[in-house]
């Protein structure tokens, strides 16, 4: 598969392609955004890293311009340390996910993961919510994009009968799971109004990216927080 970088850091890019390249990936990449989406359209890659801060043309911009092309290129925004806010925004415009610098290799296996599962769901990602039992506990499967539209289908996750209401229920986090700045305010009431009944809150199968984004939202006041295992 082809995978564009674009980066205005040329040791970022280098350290792209060596990780990329390692992991069986064919690397193009561009040093600004303007030289980035030339490329794009030439070479319609499946996979798009771009820096959220360039000169120019900035991430956010690129993913907009890359969102109204007729290519299905998954996009995967590069961040600067506690720039969240526009890592948000992003996911708002329909990013696949986000790493932040300085990339570790664990985040960006992470990423790459996301970005093929919903490459193979060829983008079909309405929200879906379905429940099931685990040792007497509720389990709550959350698939697909999670915005505020999706508020009635979590009537059930806050009205289950449970025999003990202080036995935990699981969100369980699918891996083609993602969710926009609207979704977040959402899970973040609905877990709050599931601890005002003393129910405890696990939240299982995080990627490492969204791990973060919930810690930063003070989710993990609410809910024990479960990254997903890996093989790394």
């Amino acid at each position: 598969m082809k995978i564009l970088v674009i980066d205005d850091e040329k040791p970022t890019l280098s350290m792209f392609r060596l990780f990329l390249t390692a992991y069986g990936y064919e690397v193009y990449t561009a040093e600004d955004g303007e030289k980035g989406l030339a490329l794009f359209h030439e070479i319609r890659p499946g996979i798009v890293f771009t820096d959220l801060k360039m000169p120019g043309l900035d991430g956010l911009e690129v993913l907009r311009r890359i969102r109204t092309s007729d290519i299905p290129s998954e996009v995967i925004i590069i961040t600067g340390h506690g720039d969240m806010e526009n890592a948000v925004e992003a996911l708002d415009l329909d990013a696949s996910d986000f790493i932040n610098k300085p990339v570790e290799r664990h985040a960006l296996s992470s990423a790459l993961a996301r970005a093929e599962k919903r490459r193979q769901g060829q983008r079909d990602n309405a929200f879906a919510l379905s429940e099931t039992q685990r040792d007497g506990n509720l389990i709550f499967s959350l698939k697909g994009k999670l915005s505020a539209s999706a508020r009635p289908l979590f009537s059930p996750l806050l009205s289950a009968v449970n025999p003990d209401p202080e036995k935990e229920r699981t969100l369980f986090f699918q891996e083609d799971f993602s969710i926009d700045k609207s979704g977040i305010a959402l899970l973040m009431d609905v877990i709050q109004k599931l601890r005002q009944k003393n129910t405890p809150v696990v939240m299982e199968n995080l990627s490492y990216n969204y791990l973060r984004i919930f810690q930063m939202a003070g989710m993990d006041k609410f809910a024990i927080l479960k990254e997903a295992l890996t093989d790394d």
